[in-house]
């Protein structure tokens, strides 16, 4: 299960600001599956931006519901706003998604999956810190957010194996994917020179250089392995798409790992490999 950038804010203290943030929030999802979609059909990638757009609606589903919730709810004066700032609970921004060379069906329900799995467990948290009826209508949120895990699970399980069949998967074990941190470190270190921030550069290259003593380090104790889609052979020496790959595994990683070192191990490269990612992209789009 995803684990949460940030805890909740505070104390839900009434059923108008339950209703707000739960409002909030799934009104978000809705803008992020909305911009995505919009971005994609820029890049005339359609089948991608149909994805994302059944996405939005399956969320502006969501929203009416609370809308409903809300209005059979006697006595509840619903906030205008939400009580404090929503959580940022996507992996990556839209722009991002759009200029991804590895997005497929697949990735995209598992961003879904991902975001639907740290909304059950931020309404876990409110839960377990409210009171009353206002700590049964958040239990009753993060019922009906695993319930949209499983259905999505489902749906990226059939694009999965859609997947695997129009293009190669490898089953890759932790040592390889040391072997492709040392490689991307090698091809960010030929960038030094080409722009004025050197420095950048070589943190990064450590970055992956550490991240590949990490990995070595739990094969010594699993043997992990985990079946994703291959990179095309064409992006091997592309920077950004080696990082985007990375990012991917890790996900992948702490999704289906059992072992809870590997899950932390996992979670924690994840987080690096995002924040590299947006690093590098940035970088080279200079």
């Amino acid at each position: 299960m995803s684990t949460l950038k940030s805890e909740p804010a505070g104390q839900l203290r009434s059923m108008g600001e339950f209703f707000a943030l739960a409002r909030a929030m799934e009104a978000d999802a809705v803008r992020h599956y909305t911009e995505t979609a919009n971005a994609l059909r820029k890049q005339n990638s359609l089948p991608l931006a149909y994805i994302f757009e059944l996405l939005a609606k399956f969320e502006r589903d969501h929203v009416d519901r609370v809308a409903e919730w809300a209005a059979e709810h006697n006595g509840a004066a619903v906030a205008t706003v939400a009580p404090w700032p929503i959580p940022d609970a996507f992996d990556v921004s839209p722009q991002e998604i759009a200029q991804s060379s590895l997005m497929t069906p697949y990735r995209a329900l598992a961003i879904a999956v991902r975001y639907e799995e740290r909304s059950f467990t931020f309404w876990t948290y409110v839960a377990a810190q409210a009171d009353g009826e206002v700590k049964e209508a958040a239990e009753r949120m993060a019922r009906e957010q695993l319930d949209h895990v499983s259905v999505l699970r489902q749906e990226r399980r059939l694009a999965f194996h859609s997947n695997r069949r129009a293009a190669k998967a490898a089953t890759v074990t932790l040592g390889a994917l040391a072997a492709t941190e040392r490689r991307l470190a090698l091809l960010i270190e030929q960038h030094d020179g080409q722009t004025t921030d050197n420095a950048f550069l070589r943190r990064y290259a450590a970055t992956s250089r550490e991240a590949a003593e990490k990995l070595d380090a739990l094969e010594t104790v699993t043997h992990q392995r985990l079946s994703i889609i291959a990179l095309p052979a064409e992006r091997r020496e592309d920077t950004v798409a080696l990082c985007e790959y990375l990012a991917e595994a890790y996900l992948h990683l702490a999704e289906i790992s059992r072992n809870e070192r590997v899950l932390i191990a996992a979670q924690d490269l994840a987080t690096t490999a995002i924040d590299r990612l947006a690093a590098m992209r940035s970088k080279m789009s200079v």
